[in-house]
């Protein structure tokens, strides 16, 4: 037995095939992988800061509202914006703007200051999260121009060889496919950071508007009541 098939190897040799590592199979998608991949360690750092940013403006109880309400009640306006100056939440930082006012703005004028910060803390906490969704248009379009750059070299190899077998046009597949595959990849990963991120952010803009509104409605009915100082 073992002798018929040494006959027959030597009669068929076997081609060996080279197995190659998924590194080097990623390489051949050629140059248009170093944007990509710059393109998306930036999207996976943006994601990263925005996450604890966003984690630490986000309000995890409602204790220090409840004290700046007793405060105000008090008619400890000083107090509270020392209270709310000490808390690093969105919310905190919005209402303190409004007690900054208290003493000598009317209510409109209170509720005018904290709209504005409302406004520039949300847009404090969306920064960086455009570049997100640049990527996220930018990475399959690279993806795109890199399977264009595979078609043409499947075709540059066929006009140089006049040879249409698998192993002349295999590295203009390679480079096609894989081109695709990391732009589409990179996209998603943009695409659904962007989306989770501003999911947070708007229940964090949310959560102030109904912090303020509570804060003015307190600040309305003790407005007229003695300050302490």
């Amino acid at each position: 037995m073992n002798l018929l098939l040494i006959l027959l190897q030597s009669e068929f040799p076997v081609e060996i095939v080279r197995e190659e590592s998924y590194f080097s199979l990623l390489m051949k998608g050629g140059w248009i992988l170093l944007p990509l991949f710059a393109l998306l360690l930036l999207s996976v750092a943006i994601m990263i800061e925005r996450w604890l940013v966003i984690g630490k403006a986000k309000s995890k109880d409602n204790l220090w509202l409840n004290h700046i309400f007793e405060l105000i009640s008090e008619g400890k306006i000083t107090k509270a914006r020392l209270l709310c100056s000490e808390i690093q939440h969105a919310s905190a930082k919005v209402i303190a703007v409004g007690l900054d006012a208290a003493d000598t703005n009317s209510i409109e004028e209170i509720q005018e200051n904290m709209q504005l910060e409302g406004r520039q803390e949300a847009s404090r906490l969306e920064t960086g999260l455009n570049y997100l969704g640049i990527t996220a248009s930018i990475a399959p379009m690279l993806g795109f121009l890199g399977t264009i750059f595979g078609v043409i070299n499947i075709f540059y190899h066929i006009s140089v060889t006049n040879d249409l077998s698998i192993a002349t046009i295999s590295d203009g597949l390679y480079q096609k496919m894989i081109c695709s595959g990391v732009g589409l990849f990179v996209g998603i990963i943009a695409y659904t950071g962007y989306y989770i991120l501003n999911g947070k952010i708007d229940v964090i803009v949310g959560r102030i508007e109904k912090d303020s509104n509570e804060v003015l409605k307190t600040l309305r009915k003790y407005k007229k009541q003695p300050v302490e100082l």
